[in-house]
């Protein structure tokens, strides 16, 4: 067992799961325990190691590099009300914990590729941002809500199955891309259904090769307005963070009367080592819009 970080060039963007300890033999018994050729098996090892090189040197980098302000990490001004300790905030700055502030939406995107988004301006909102989703194409397949942590697990590996081959074109769309979780609730915000969205690349956009896996489908997506909050730290394994930080994007949301789908949230997670390398992302879709 062992732990899949975005950064090993092996997972995607948006997915940490976590197995436990991660090393180089582990990951290559998982390789071959999925069915990878030896071939993609020693192609996949080969960018771990080139990925754990860059980590170490990125690591190095980012005692030099300058600091972002928590107000461009976030991508919106906070509210006042939720600026408390348990958030990363204190009185005196120098006790500000930076590890818990999130890594930026924009340099996420300078090194993966994200989907088309724009963003939409919300005079006085403090809590939360507002962006405009471009229609895209993407990849889903559902989330087996029974056992979440299995479910996302199977989940990822249909979708990472996907985009190394497993298609009809037999092509490598990409070795990593940005993926979603989307929850479908009921009225009593209860999860009734699940499952995981990628976004395919633009060099597959227009012609998406079609999944060999029946529990994978393309589906084209139009325009949507998404509000969403993000915070840092590795938040993985913790459901009351996502939760809280839910409830904190409704109640921002009241405040500027901004009515929003109640059956369905998003969430979204970037994970590296490192301090103030995670971005983990909740997200609430406008009522009008089509997702």
């Amino acid at each position: 067992m062992l732990r899949l970080l975005a950064v090993c060039g092996l997972l995607t963007i948006a997915v940490t799961l976590d197995f436990g300890q991660y090393d180089e033999s582990a990951y290559e018994s998982l390789l071959k325990e999925q069915g990878f050729s030896e071939e993609d098996v020693q192609q996949h090892l080969q960018e771990y190691r080139d990925a754990r090189e860059e980590l170490v040197i990125e690591l190095d980098d980012d005692e030099e590099e300058e600091t972002v302000h928590w107000k461009v990490a976030k991508g919106y001004n906070e509210c006042k009300e939720f600026k408390t300790p348990e958030h990363g905030y204190h009185e005196d700055k120098k006790d500000c914990i930076g590890c818990l502030k999130p890594k930026s939406l924009a340099e996420i995107c300078d090194d993966y590729e994200c989907p088309s988004m724009e963003g939409v301006g919300i005079p006085g909102s403090c809590g939360f941002t507002a962006r405009t989703m471009l229609s895209a194409n993407w990849a889903v397949t559902p989330i087996d809500i029974s056992d979440r942590k299995k479910g996302k697990t199977e989940a990822y590996w249909r979708l990472f199955k996907y985009i190394n081959k497993a298609n009809e074109q037999g092509v490598r769309i990409a070795k990593s891309a940005y993926m979603i979780n989307r929850w479908f609730l009921d009225y009593n915000r209860k999860v009734v259904s699940a499952e995981m969205a990628l976004y395919i690349p633009s060099a597959f956009q227009d012609n998406p090769p079609k999944p060999t896996n029946d529990k994978v489908t393309v589906e084209t997506w139009g325009d949507a307005v998404t509000y969403n909050r993000a915070f840092g730290g590795d938040q993985t394994n913790n459901p009351d963070a996502v939760k809280k930080h839910f409830k904190l994007l409704r109640k921002a949301l009241a405040e500027e009367n901004i009515t929003y789908s109640p059956n369905l949230k998003i969430t979204f997670e970037f994970v590296k080592p490192g301090c103030g390398s995670q971005r983990t992302e909740v997200m609430l879709v406008d009522a009008e819009s089509s997702w």
